[in-house]
């Protein structure tokens, strides 16, 4: 059952999807009409319910890529599922893994990388900026995923505290600077993913992985 506290997606139709926080006594408002929380508690997922002009909405379970969408604050540039797909594909992540993150920015690579590695691994994000930390913090506990992540302000250019990594992600405009690090940290044989999204960027990368060896 739906429950006060716990979250829950009304559906409409594909323009017309919203992730809420179940309140009492809050009233959620749509072009479509009015939701009155309190008739949603105690219902079930998949139950439907009507608006203030008589339209049909559904209430749906969460998906992680309902929070990606519609929940977590972006402050930042972020990647998107269709690639965070890919890349947790190429990581090969399972529970138990620690994987290192470069570039937290939102968080929301971290939330993807910690739901997958969850209960027993761990993610290890590196980001430069305060505010971004602090806005990646608050998604990671709006999913309850923030205990399978340690978050450093502190630049992996010059170094990294973790050895023995599985897998790593690097999202920032520079990575052939923290190939070094990347070389202490991993594993052997362990993936490694540099987001870039220019060719110019990629050509560096290559040609710095080339040089180093």
């Amino acid at each position: 059952t739906i429950e006060y506290g716990s979250d829950v997606v009304l559906y409409i139709d594909r323009k017309r999807k919203w992730l809420l926080r179940v309140s009492k006594g809050r009233v959620f408002s749509t072009d479509k009409g009015n939701v009155e929380l309190d008739s949603i508690a105690g219902l079930h997922h998949g139950s439907r319910v009507e608006t203030s002009l008589n339209i049909r909405a559904w209430l749906l379970k969460p998906l992680l890529i309902d929070y990606l969408e519609l929940g977590i604050r972006r402050v930042t540039q972020v990647i998107y599922p269709k690639d965070l797909g890919l890349i947790l594909m190429l990581l090969g992540l399972t529970s138990g893994y620690r994987v290192l993150e470069i570039g937290v920015g939102t968080g929301s690579t971290t939330i993807v990388l910690a739901n997958s590695v969850r209960p027993d691994g761990h993610v290890y994000g590196y980001e430069i900026r305060e505010e971004f930390l602090k806005v990646a913090k608050a998604n990671l506990e709006m999913l309850n995923l923030h205990h399978y992540v340690t978050l450093k302000l502190k630049d992996a250019r010059e170094g990294v505290d973790e050895t023995d990594i599985d897998a790593a992600v690097v999202d920032i405009p520079d990575p052939w600077n923290v190939l070094d690090p990347l070389y202490s940290a991993l594993k052997y044989s362990a993936p490694l993913i540099f987001f870039l999204p220019s060719i110019n960027q990629i050509l560096k990368i290559y040609e710095a992985l080339n040089k180093h060896g």
